[in-house]
């Protein structure tokens, strides 16, 4: 249904979204369509709000397999703005129910645990999955708590790879590395919160 207009009142500067709306939709009174053509013909930025409602209704007219109106010969079909239409939060649900239809979303990588107990030079290597996160888990009952923990991963040239915090959760130090690693042997690098270095773990992705 259009809306209720007088033909003989002219509106302000810029007609509104509304009769723009009615106006792409041939519903405005014989008077008032006259105005709007004379004004679009001057007006750039109000050939561009029609233009972008006109492919806001082609989208939803085309998502819900009805036929789009036939736009005005003398504008042109532009990029969308959404916050320029009251057509807009309809046709942004649409737009968003297409992208959930037609992309399948990947799952996230479940971090991978990896217990570290190894220290350089005495234990193996803590065997970990290359090319996955890690949540690196060490056990260090001997370990004074500082409160205050950080990791370093280095690869074995000493290149660092991933920094970041260490959490202490039911006496265990948890570092979630989001990081995934090439193989190799990598070496596991935990810091107090004076940077002091504390334990070196090594580590070997593949």
């Amino acid at each position: 249904m259009g809306i209720s207009l007088d033909p003989n009142r002219r509106f302000p500067a810029h007609p509104s979204d509304e009769i723009l709306e009615e106006y792409i939709f041939h519903r405005l009174p014989e008077g008032l369509e006259i105005q709007v053509e004379e004004h679009l013909l001057l007006c750039h930025s109000c050939q561009d709000a029609v233009a972008q409602t006109e492919e806001f209704v082609a989208t939803l007219k085309v998502a819900t397999n009805e036929p789009a109106p036939q736009p005005p010969s003398q504008v042109g079909v532009l990029r969308s703005l959404a916050s320029r239409t009251t057509l807009a939060p309809a046709v942004a649900l649409v737009i968003l129910a297409l992208v959930m239809v037609l992309q399948h979303p990947q799952e996230l990588s479940t971090p991978v645990a990896v217990r570290l107990s190894s220290l350089r030079g005495t234990n193996p290597l803590a065997p970990a999955p290359a090319g996955k996160p890690l949540r690196l888990s060490i056990d260090l009952p001997d370990l004074v708590s500082a409160g205050k923990y950080r990791a370093k991963v280095v690869d074995a040239a000493g290149s660092l790879v991933w920094e970041g915090a260490v959490s202490e959760v039911d006496g265990k130090l948890i570092a979630a590395m989001s990081t995934p690693l090439r193989n190799g042997v990598y070496w596991v690098r935990l810091y107090g919160a004076d940077s002091e270095l504390l334990r070196e773990f090594g580590l070997s992705a593949k």
